[in-house]
């Protein structure tokens, strides 16, 4: 009997779901690919661009620079859809990014000195030389401030071209490119949280620590709901826009403290799986066709749902739940709404003859991968760190190329460092350029690198 005659006398199917599910599987596989989310973002970059230089560019801009919020307690939050989406849905974004890093630094490959020590020393280099030659390229000081545009990678972008080369890569550059860009991504947060903050009213900030020690306290007593968090992060972020600080900033505060342990151990979770699933095979009604006409079995799945939701780790399952909003949400708004500039014959000559595209070129495609290099080589020569053995020097340029792909950071950076808007198109175009390069280049070199042996 075909497998397709006997789910469609399954009871426990809707009498839809085979055909649905036959239906949505290639998009079901899309998503869980690694490079879903980079394509994802290539299609709204793509659709910006096309919307911005078409019929429609008026009504584009006009709705990103349309304002709304609300008022409470007095104050009022009135942004428009463009801050809306650079200082409120990345905040998601950001809370994922420190999510990311506390796990690594608990638990990932930034836990192990060896390893940790090798992405670090690449990971300086390739944002201490990025910045360098771009302020090196830059003269005027009102341009410089757009110094840290080229000191982090995108790593949706970055894997994406992973994935195309497949088995070309050891599967250590992988691991090593992930590494890199986490740490590209703290470097960033630091750098926000000290430059570019301007305009502080220090009054709020007893209220910013008396929120910062209700999370505190909240991780202490080991609550672990994360609704309860996310209050508190959002009383936190409108105090921050208060203060003056970056809205974005909340995230990685909130993941701060993220409770890292379980409500109950391995063990009790093992003995109490065990007891329900014994009391579910027990209370099993041959009479009965779904779970629905037996209550008691009902409860039983319920209590080893309610186990072993009390068995994970609340930082790994807050990092599971937004995983995929801000992949294929948060992040293709964002380039929706950041990456639609004008593109014509005096836009591209004004971005050609620009300074500020000749320092983000630089930064990003060659200071980048002799950053990373000179970071590798450093650490070797002091003994402090070694790369991965299956990395030979093609593949680490190659890597670097790729980290060269600034992209959702760089053009976060640029947003925070020009309101003018002329001179900030200059440097999105140099960014999706210069970022555009970097991909193809990386490509290439990882593609033809020799084997190793």
């Amino acid at each position: 009997m075909s497998r397709r005659s006997e789910s469609a006398r399954d009871p426990v199917q809707a009498p839809l779901e085979a055909p649905v599910r036959r239906l949505i599987e290639p998009f079901q596989e899309f998503v869980d690919s690694q490079s879903g989310s980079g394509w994802l973002l290539l299609a709204a970059t793509i659709l910006a661009l096309l919307v911005a230089n078409s019929p429609w560019a008026e009504g584009y801009f006009d709705a990103r620079n349309l304002e709304f919020g609300f008022a409470f307690a007095g104050s009022t939050a009135v942004l428009t859809v463009e801050h809306w989406v650079n200082d409120g849905l990345m905040a998601l974004f950001f809370l994922l990014l420190g999510l990311e890093l506390k796990r690594e630094f608990l638990v990932g490959q930034l836990s192990r000195p060896g390893q940790a020590a090798s992405v670090l020393t690449a990971a300086a280099g390739g944002m201490v030389l990025p910045a360098a030659l771009f302020l090196l390229a830059v003269d005027d000081v009102a341009l410089r401030q757009a110094w840290a545009v080229p000191m982090a990678t995108d790593t949706a972008f970055a894997l994406m071209i992973l994935v195309f080369l497949r088995d070309r890569v050891p599967l250590a550059a992988r691991a090593f490119l992930v590494g890199l860009a986490i740490v590209d991504d703290l470097g960033a947060i630091l750098v926000i949280a000290l430059f570019y903050t301007r305009d502080l009213h220090t009054e709020y900030l007893p209220i910013v620590a008396g929120i910062v020690s209700v999370l505190a306290l909240l991780n202490l007593s080991g609550v672990r709901r994360g609704w309860i968090y996310g209050v508190a992060g959002v009383a936190l972020w409108l105090t921050f826009l208060a203060v003056g600080f970056h809205g974005t900033l909340t995230g990685v505060v909130v993941a701060l403290f993220a409770p890292v342990k379980p409500a109950i151990g391995r063990e009790r979770f093992a003995s109490l799986a065990r007891h329900r699933l014994t009391g579910f095979d027990e209370k099993h009604d041959p009479d009965t066709e779904t779970i629905l006409e037996a209550p008691e079995q009902h409860d039983s799945a319920h209590e080893v749902l309610r186990a072993a939701r009390d068995a994970t780790v609340p930082l790994k399952r807050w990092e599971q739940v937004i995983d995929r909003p801000v992949s294929y949400l948060v992040i293709p708004v964002f380039a929706f709404v950041n990456a639609g500039v004008m593109i014509d014959a005096e836009a591209i000559a004004q971005a050609w003859e620009s300074e500020l595209s000749a320092g983000i070129l630089l930064g990003l495609l060659l200071g980048k991968p002799l950053g990373i290099l000179a970071g590798v080589t450093l650490g070797r020569l002091t003994g402090l760190a070694a790369p991965p053995a299956d990395l030979s020097s093609w593949h680490l340029l190659g890597l670097g190329l790729l980290g060269g792909i600034g992209f959702t950071m760089s053009l976060f950076v640029s947003s925070l460092s020009f309101d003018d808007r002329a001179i900030l198109d200059i440097a999105k175009q140099g960014i999706m350029a210069t970022s555009l390069l970097a991909g193809i280049c990386g490509y290439l070199v990882l593609r033809y690198a020799p084997r190793q042996r």
